[in-house]
C-alpha cells in the first residue's frame, strides 16, 4: 500500500503546512510505517497506555474519552498561552467554549459539565482575576498538569527509537524535555496497573517545561484534532466511555494471539474500564461493526481479530508519531 498517497494523510499534510507543522523535519506516515522499529514502538505505546489507564476509571474517562480529551487539551493549551496583561488571552469558561465551538464532541453543555467535574476532583480551580474581580478564571491544578505530563511521556518516550528520522535539535528531544514529570520515582506509580485510582494517589508534578510544550503545540492544535478526525472508526469508538481502552486491549490481546483467536470477556472488560457489563458488550459490538473484530462466542470469550484492527491501529499510531516528530 502506498501510504504516502493516502487521501487522509494527504489532507492532513496540507492542513499541517497551513498551520506551520510541516517543516524541514516533517516525517511522513510512510517513513514511520517503513521504519524497522515501528512495530516495537507501537506495541510499547499500547502497553504504556494500558498500564496507565487499566482499572483507573476516573482518569480513563477524563483523558481517553475523545470529547473530554479534546476539551482538556484545549484547556491546557489556553492556560499555557494566556498572558496576565492581555485580557483576551485569559482562560475563562466562555473562552474555552468559544474555542471549541462547532465541535460535535465538545458541546457548550458538555464543556460546562466537564469543568464542574474537573473542579470537583481537584484538577481545576475557579479564581477571580486579580486585574478584574468580575472575571472568573479557570486554573488547572498541579494534578491536571501532572496527569497530562505522564500521558505525554507514555506516548513520546518509545519514539526515541526514531532518532534517525530527526534533524538535530528538532522535535522529540523537546517533547520529552517539556513533558518530563517532576521525579521519576513519584511518576512511576502512574505505570502500575495495580495502583489505586489516580483520584486517590499522589502524582509527580509536571516539569516546568511542560507548559512550554503546550505553548509550542498550541498553534497546531486544529491540525492535531483534524488528524484524529481523519480516523472516524477509532474516534467514534473513543468517543464512548471505555471505548479507546477497549481498542487498546483488543490490540494487546491480538499481538499475543497464537491462533487468530483471543478472549476478552465482557466481565473482564468491565473491570478494566469501569463501565457496566452491558456497556462493555455494546463497546465490543461497536468494534465488530467497525470491522475490527468478529465475535465468535457469547460474552466475548472467543473473538477473531480482523485485519482492519491492526491496519487501522498502524495508521492511527503512525500518524500521531509523525505529528510529534514533525514538531520542531
Amino acid at each position: 500500500m502506498n501510504t504516502d498517497a493516502d487521501p487522509a494523510i494527504a489532507g492532513y499534510s496540507l492542513l499541517a503546512q497551513d498551520t506551520g507543522v510541516a517543516n524541514g523535519a516533517f516525517v511522513s506516515r510512510g517513513q514511520i510505517l517503513a521504519h524497522p522499529a515501528f512495530a516495537d514502538v507501537r506495541n510499547a505505546v499500547i502497553n504504556n497506555l494500558i498500564q496507565l489507564f487499566r482499572g483507573d476509571y476516573l482518569l480513563g474517562r477524563l483523558l481517553l474519552e475523545e470529547g473530554r480529551y479534546i476539551t482538556i487539551q484545549t484547556l491546557l493549551h489556553l492556560a499555557a498561552c494566556q498572558q496576565a496583561e492581555e485580557r483576551a488571552t485569559w482562560l475563562t469558561l466562555g473562552r474555552l467554549q468559544t474555542r471549541l465551538s462547532g465541535s460535535e464532541l465538545a458541546s457548550r453543555n458538555r464543556i460546562e459539565a466537564l469543568v464542574a467535574i474537573l473542579e470537583r476532583y481537584g484538577f481545576l480551580e475557579r479564581r477571580k482575576a486579580e486585574e478584574d474581580m468580575r472575571v472568573t478564571l479557570l486554573i488547572p491544578t498541579a494534578r491536571l498538569w501532572g496527569s497530562d505530563a505522564i500521558l505525554v511521556e507514555a506516548l513520546a518516550q518509545p519514539l526515541t527509537a526514531f532518532r534517525d528520522l530527526q534533524e538535530p535539535g528538532n522535535g522529540l528531544r523537546h517533547v520529552l524535555c517539556r513533558s518530563r514529570i517532576g521525579t521519576a520515582e513519584a511518576g512511576s506509580a502512574g505505570f502500575d496497573p495495580q495502583a489505586p485510582a489516580w483520584s486517590s494517589r499522589d502524582l509527580a508534578s509536571a516539569g516546568a517545561g511542560h507548559r512550554t510544550w503546550h505553548r509550542a503545540l498550541a498553534p497546531h492544535l486544529d491540525a492535531f484534532f483534524a488528524l484524529r478526525a481523519a480516523h472516524p472508526e477509532i474516534q467514534s469508538l473513543a468517543a464512548r466511555d471505555g471505548g479507546y481502552l477497549t481498542f487498546l486491549l483488543l490490540l494487546a490481546e491480538a499481538n499475543q494471539a497464537q491462533d487468530n483467536r483471543i478472549s476478552l470477556p465482557f466481565e473482564t472488560l468491565s473491570n478494566h474500564t469501569g463501565v457496566s457489563r452491558t456497556h462493555a458488550r455494546l463497546l465490543m459490538e461497536q468494534a465488530e461493526a467497525c470491522g475490527f473484530v468478529r465475535l465468535k462466542a457469547k460474552g466475548g470469550r472467543e473473538i477473531e481479530p480482523l485485519p482492519a484492527l491492526q491496519q487501522s491501529a498502524d495508521i492511527w499510531f503512525a500518524d500521531h508519531m509523525a505529528f510529534v516528530l514533525g514538531l520542531g
